[in-house]
């Protein structure tokens, strides 16, 4: 009886585990600008909990989530590009801070940094409602539209 017990809460546990990552999909809705993103690529681990896929970077190190109005910080060798300039491949530090994540909408700036200047990379608004949601550069103007969706799940 006792394995038995200690099996099912292992049998119980390993489908919530497989199911607490919820990749958001945002597809970029101007065919002629299909090549830009919401970069880093996105996650729920809960509802309250934004997170970047950043873990597979090459020397990745920090914090990859965050909650509303809290913060994340986070280093990766990463090749920046910024106004068409690239600035090689290098290791690169990015963080955000104080987003907001609620049951309405997510919005967040991501900052790079090589150093002591922080330098803002990308401002994203999602709206959980609609999926609808728009990703700037801060350089640019009125940004690029996107449709956002939790993608399906499988095991």
């Amino acid at each position: 009886m006792k394995y038995l017990k200690s099996f099912a809460a292992l049998a119980l546990s390993v489908p919530m585990m497989a199911f607490s990552a919820s990749p958001i999909i945002c597809e970029n809705e101007s065919p002629e600008h299909s090549i830009t993103s919401i970069w880093p690529s996105l996650y729920l681990s809960d509802p309250n909990t934004l997170c970047f896929d950043v873990k597979g970077w090459p020397e990745f190190s920090g914090t990859n989530c965050v909650k509303n109005g809290k913060s994340a910080k986070w280093t990766g060798l990463v090749i920046v590009s910024e106004d068409g300039e690239s600035h090689g491949r290098d290791s690169t530090n990015f963080r955000v801070m104080n987003p907001t994540i609620t049951d309405e909408r997510i919005e967040y700036q991501i900052e790079w940094s090589r150093g002591d200047e922080w330098r803002t990379m990308q401002n994203v608004a999602i709206n959980r409602l609609t999926g609808g949601a728009v990703s700037y550069f801060i350089n640019e103007h009125g940004g690029d539209s996107y449709q956002c969706r939790i993608s399906n799940k499988s095991i």
